[in-house]
């Protein structure tokens, strides 16, 4: 390791707030001293690094105010300190951080909106496929519906809340009058998050939906999605099916389809 390499090593290192003697290497004199030159950059250092988790997680920032977000920000960058040139996943350990630390992880709401929004960047950056359109599924023969199986997007994500972090995100995000306040929420609601065509979006699911699409998930056949949904809609199961299922590829969530090839 080159002298340089070296005195870079221990201005990382002292920057990031290690016990370095990067101090001895700064000539004395001027008119600011070498615990000032480094705090200069120090402070910069984490400043900028706080900038960036406020722009992964804006509503959470917003639901713990600037002292205690501030706090989170500080505890975050002591425990997992940039170690990449890209600060492009600089925050994905927060909803670790959340889980596990007082007094965060005694507010399970904390712990989902952390988890909800990071989600955001996960989608965002899952790798690309091919989109179904409506005209590939019209032109399925009727024959391959009773082993019809579904490939989900690489970006799609689907998971169950406790609270309504979808409502309370969307509440900030389009900055409402009133906003809503967290709640937890009589039963587990199930909210999906994809990309399409370079934007990410989420919604809610009814009931319904959320029960056909964990059919889906598990890489099952389109009868059994209609066994799922005749709880719901009785003999117009199949029907509601292939409701569901133009919606899905409209919104781009399917990305192949799968089927038992046609006898000869």
């Amino acid at each position: 390791m080159s002298d340089l390499e070296k005195m870079q090593a221990l201005f990382h290192g002292a920057v990031i707030g290690q016990e370095t003697d990067f101090l001895s290497c700064i000539e004395k004199g001027g008119k600011i001293s070498p615990e000032r030159r480094l705090g200069i950059y120090q402070h910069a250092y984490r400043a900028r690094l706080r900038d960036i988790l406020q722009e992964d997680y804006p509503v959470l920032h917003t639901m713990l105010g600037d002292e205690a977000f501030h706090t989170l920000c500080q505890r975050y960058i002591d425990l997992y300190p940039s170690g990449h040139p890209s600060l492009r996943l600089f925050g994905r350990y927060v909803e670790k951080l959340v889980g596990e630390e007082p007094p965060y992880c005694d507010n399970p709401v904390v712990q989902e909106m952390a988890h909800f929004e990071w989600k955001f960047h996960d989608v965002f950056d899952a790798p690309d496929a091919p989109y179904v359109t409506l005209s590939d599924v019209a032109a399925l023969s009727p024959m391959v519906w009773t082993t019809l199986r579904f490939r989900f997007h690489p970006s799609f994500y689907m998971q169950a809340y406790k609270w309504n972090v979808a409502g309370v995100w969307s509440s900030v995000q389009e900055q409402y009058e009133e906003p809503t306040l967290p709640e937890k929420i009589p039963e587990p609601a199930y909210v999906i998050q994809w990309r399409y065509d370079l934007r990410s979006y989420f919604r809610t699911l009814p009931r319904e939906e959320a029960a056909a699409l964990k059919v889906v998930s598990e890489y099952r056949a389109f009868p059994e999605v209609c066994e799922a949904l005749a709880e719901f809609y009785g003999d117009d199961a199949p029907a509601k099916a292939a409701d569901f299922l133009k919606g899905w590829v409209v919104e781009g969530l399917i990305s192949r389809l799968d089927h038992a090839k046609l006898p000869l």
